[in-house]
């Protein structure tokens, strides 16, 4: 699909001002990579992301979040920087820069492709010396389903990483941790297509949307 298309699909289905928002935020996201000399934008097939895995069925294509609009939203939630920080579905780390950028003590990244794990380290490594940092970001090669949540991590992040099925166990294992270890949590949810699990799981106690340059967020806390 070239540009000219989607501009025109984008107009018929969001409108002029949504469709204005949104491109501006890609010709920004293309500025983020040639800054930093990362390698975090591009779209890839889940077909091949973890061959052998159980759960690959229900993974999903790796597209990157907005940078612009995710950092806004951070600055606007006050988050505490003491706190860790889990991108679920990590990828190939954007989300991870972003958030040390924040200002988060430590970042986390959860992704069962072992492919998309070697390129979010590598992206890490360039951002660090580019930016001549000391980050703390810790890259886990893990199945979600099969992870287990620390009592530091209180601020999560997903950008659809994975389809229902593993949503719903994710969704119950943060709950046990949250249970084993109360504290408080913050949940951001990107582009939420499945946040009826949320409303059911009995973990979440408030929730509010931010639309922020075209772009939606749930944040949910306990």
């Amino acid at each position: 699909m070239n540009p000219l298309q989607w501009a025109r699909i984008s107009i018929r289905e969001k409108g002029v001002v949504q469709t204005i928002k949104i491109a501006g935020n890609v010709a920004l996201d293309l500025s983020f990579d040639w800054r930093y000399g990362t390698d975090t934008m591009g779209w890839i097939a889940e077909d091949g992301l973890a061959p052998g895995s159980e759960n690959e069925v229900h993974s999903a294509p790796y597209r990157a979040t907005k940078a612009r609009p995710f950092l806004q939203l951070l600055k606007e939630l006050e988050l505490p920087h003491e706190s860790t920080f889990v991108d679920i579905g990590s990828g190939k780390g954007r989300v991870l820069l972003i958030a040390s950028k924040y200002g988060f003590r430590h970042v986390r990244g959860i992704e069962f492709s072992g492919h998309l794990c070697e390129l979010a380290r590598k992206n890490v490594e360039i951002f660090a010396k580019r930016n001549r940092l000391n980050l703390s970001i810790e890259v886990v090669e893990t199945d979600a389903t099969s992870y287990s949540f620390a009592v530091d991590e209180r601020v999560f992040f997903m950008y659809n990483p994975f389809d229902d099925v593993i949503l719903r166990k994710v969704v119950d294992n943060l709950k046990h941790s949250v249970r084993t270890n109360p504290r408080s949590i913050w949940v951001i949810y990107n582009t939420p297509i499945y946040q009826n699990i949320f409303h059911r799981s009995e973990l979440i106690k408030s929730e509010s949307f931010y639309e922020i340059g075209g772009n939606h967020f749930m944040v949910y806390t306990n």
